[in-house]
């Protein structure tokens, strides 16, 4: 009997012929060499790859570092430029516009505590004469010397020294009664006096003086910080016009 062979699953070429068979090799060797190359080219694009990744790893790394570097000098240059924005550039002072958010943000504040609220307005006696007789130049020198000793002899950190405009400056005194403030007023006046700041053109003394007005309110919320700037610039024109180098309290203070 002759018997038939029929090919299986484990011998899958069983049934061709030679030249099919070589063909088939043939076929097999160029799929062979084609992913070969293929698993080449992976290779190379893996270890490229992990290499541009290292340097992409890299970069982020140094970007991150100037980022937060960045970052940090913006925050110092927003609080220098919002220190600039609230700053008198001749004396350092708090400027006007400081002196009127500060003002209306204690007046507020101590509306709702009942704590009284004081204001000391300074003027320079004679100051014009003053800048005729030495020069501008000597004036804001003048300016400049007078506003550190007045921050000086101001102590505590709720208080605000500004410059008011011109050669007046103000001295606002949350929780300080009339009392207080006016004693602290006249110490002002002997410490710009202890300057010995020399003024020929003074009417009063031969040295710089100050003429201050002050004034104590109890703040209420239905009222404005406007009437305590009205009655300490009251006492300042009394000081002035009784004789100037003096510190005045307003009658009407709390």
């Amino acid at each position: 009997m002759i018997q038939t062979s029929v090919p299986t699953t484990s011998e899958p070429f069983a049934h061709l012929s030679r030249e099919q068979l070589v063909l088939e090799l043939v076929k097999l060797r160029q799929e062979v060499e084609h992913l070969r190359l293929e698993k080449n080219d992976l290779e190379i694009v893996l270890e490229t790859t992990a290499e541009h990744a290292d340097g992409i790893e890299s970069q982020l790394r140094s970007s991150y570092r100037e980022i937060g570097r960045l970052c940090r000098e913006l925050a110092v240059a927003n609080q220098e430029l919002k220190r600039l924005a609230h700053c008198d550039a001749l004396t350092g002072l708090a400027n006007r516009r400081r002196f009127d958010q500060y003002l209306d943000r204690v007046w507020q504040q101590l509306a709702q505590t009942q704590q009284p609220l004081s204001l000391i307005l300074c003027d320079v006696d004679f100051f014009k004469l003053y800048n005729d007789a030495y020069g501008h130049p000597a004036g804001d020198e003048c300016l400049r010397d007078i506003a550190g000793a007045i921050r000086q002899t101001v102590k505590r950190a709720s208080d605000l020294v500004a410059r008011y405009g011109g050669e007046e400056m103000a001295v606002v005194l949350p929780n300080t009664d009339a009392t207080g403030a006016l004693t602290l007023a006249q110490t002002i006046g002997d410490r710009i006096r202890s300057l010995r700041l020399p003024h020929e053109g003074s009417k009063v003394s031969q040295y710089v003086t100050l003429s201050l007005g002050v004034a104590c309110h109890l703040p209420q919320a239905n009222l404005s910080g406007d009437m305590l700037i009205a009655d300490a610039d009251a006492a300042l024109y009394e000081a002035k016009r009784t004789g100037r180098d003096r510190a005045i309290l307003c009658p009407k203070s709390w």
